[in-house]
């Protein structure tokens, strides 16, 4: 049944509707993102709020997962990979594959 949950890289299919994710600029308009997140086997809602670092070279805008959720670090970092954005939680900060923190300066 959840196996046909994602469709890809075209956006999520939920119960045979696809739902298009939203951009990396419209995530960081907007300033949150609700994503679906499987957590032992149920699917939950998390929102996902921009919060931006300041560092030496400038900003880094993160995905923050509130601290009174837990979300396992395989589910972040689909995320991550997905929105093309860090996220950051209490069991560390998770980067798209091949990108680091300065490559998110001035977003």
């Amino acid at each position: 049944y959840f196996a046909n949950l994602y469709n890809g890289d075209s956006g999520r299919k939920v119960f045979g509707v696809v739902m298009q994710s939203p951009s990396r600029e419209e995530i960081l308009k907007q300033g949150f993102v609700e994503v679906r997140v499987n957590i032992n086997g149920f699917l939950q809602r998390h929102k996902l709020i921009v919060e931006k670092q300041q560092t030496p070279n400038g900003a880094v805008p993160y995905l923050t997962l509130e601290s009174r959720y837990y979300a396992p670090s395989t589910e972040l970092l689909r995320i991550a990979n997905e929105f093309q954005l860090p996220v950051r939680s209490k069991d560390g900060v998770f980067f798209p594959k091949g990108k680091m923190s300065k490559d998110f300066i001035g977003l």
